[in-house]
């Protein structure tokens, strides 16, 4: 029988492409509604309160799901530690210093930084992030977990369902430790002294690496069945999420106290984060060719996280003039943002050793 004949099999990891699309469309949708709610020194406008809520209560999940992804992917490693950080740190560090070095100088070449506050913003980078490029938080977060991961892997391969179940209970609960700090300031031991709560090793993004890894091997749904459980958490994370915002709108005096139910490591933000995920395990490809488009398309992702805001800052302005409404600025910046991005570091990928600046 000619090859041409057999049917196409999609790849039971496809639909990961799709999702981390979905996440990167998630994250530049978060950065458009902060142009609508974050005032100068970053004070609280009020005024589009509910579509910003509407909008950016959705797509908290949004950082989580590029972090269960990688827990997926990468758990338990299958190469010796050293290998895996110089593959990983490659891709990784380098697209980062030079995205960092481009967030130093475009702002001084645009006149909207000084030479020095340039100067500075360019010797900080192996501090932190600076007020240019403030995104870049999480590829911080990112390099801490790629350094833990090959520390959890031998963990993750012996450990029984039940122990890492156990462990993931355990993580829940500290996710409902920003609630709990609204009543009691300090909790499980923690006081101006010791920041490092009993929960304090359990809790935060790694919750997210080890949440994705156990829905790998040990999650087996029909598609219906996870579509629906899905959807089912999906609905009751939003709900929570959207609720507790606009509880905190009316006198919330400064951004973490707004963003309480907005901050990734939360109950609430988990459930959307796992049943988005369930939901789009159900994708399937009819075809190589499409298969191939969304893998490709996947693969620049990075590059376009790493780039938007420079994107994003010079389309605001011309969208908002001429839409000049909240709730269609912020999906159509957002969408436009995502196709000038991918434009632009698509053409940057057929350059020579292009993997050094789009990951």
């Amino acid at each position: 029988m000619s090859t041409t004949n057999l049917a196409f099999k999609s790849s039971p990891t496809a639909y990961l492409n799709v999702l981390r699309i979905f996440a990167c469309l998630m994250v530049l949708t978060v950065h458009s509604g902060e142009f609508f709610y974050i005032g100068a020194g970053g004070s609280i406008v009020r005024e589009n309160h509910v579509w910003v809520n509407n909008y950016g209560s959705f797509m908290r999940a949004c950082v989580p799901l590029f972090v269960m992804i990688s827990g997926y992917l990468l758990l338990p490693i299958k190469e010796a530690p050293g290998i895996f950080y110089k593959r990983r740190f490659t891709r990784l560090l380098i697209p980062f210093l030079i995205w960092s070095a481009m967030y130093a100088i475009v702002p001084y070449l645009l006149g909207a930084v000084t030479l020095n506050q340039a100067i500075k913003n360019f010797v900080t980078i192996p501090v932190n992030f600076n007020d240019n490029d403030g995104h870049l938080w999480y590829v911080y977060m990112l390099i801490g977990l790629y350094l833990f991961i090959p520390v959890l892997s031998p963990w993750i391969q012996t450990a029984s369902k039940q122990f890492k179940l156990g462990f993931l209970a355990i993580w829940a609960v500290t996710l409902c430790i920003p609630y709990i700090h609204t009543v009691y300031p300090e909790v499980l031991g923690e006081a101006f002294w010791n920041k490092y709560s009993a929960g304090h090793y359990f809790s935060g993004y790694i919750g997210y690496l080890v949440l994705g890894h156990y829905v790998k091997e040990y999650v087996s749904l029909s598609k219906t069945s996870g579509f629906v459980i899905g959807l089912v958490l999906l609905v009751i994370g939003y709900a929570i999420t959207n609720l507790v915002f606009a509880h905190q709108l009316p006198f919330a005096k400064d951004l973490p106290e707004l963003e309480l139910s907005w901050a990734f490591p939360t109950i609430n933000v988990a459930l959307m984060t796992l049943g988005l995920f369930l939901m789009f395990r159900v994708i399937t490809f009819k075809s190589a060719a499409a298969e191939s488009f969304f893998a490709k398309v996947s693969g620049l992702t990075y590059g376009m996280y790493l780039a938007h805001i420079l994107v994003l800052n010079q389309l605001y302005p011309i969208i908002n003039n001429w839409l000049q409404s909240v709730v269609l600025v912020i999906p159509v910046l957002a969408i436009c943002t995502f196709i000038v991005t991918y434009i632009l570091i698509k053409l940057l990928s057929y350059l020579p050793g292009s993997k050094y600046i789009v990951g």
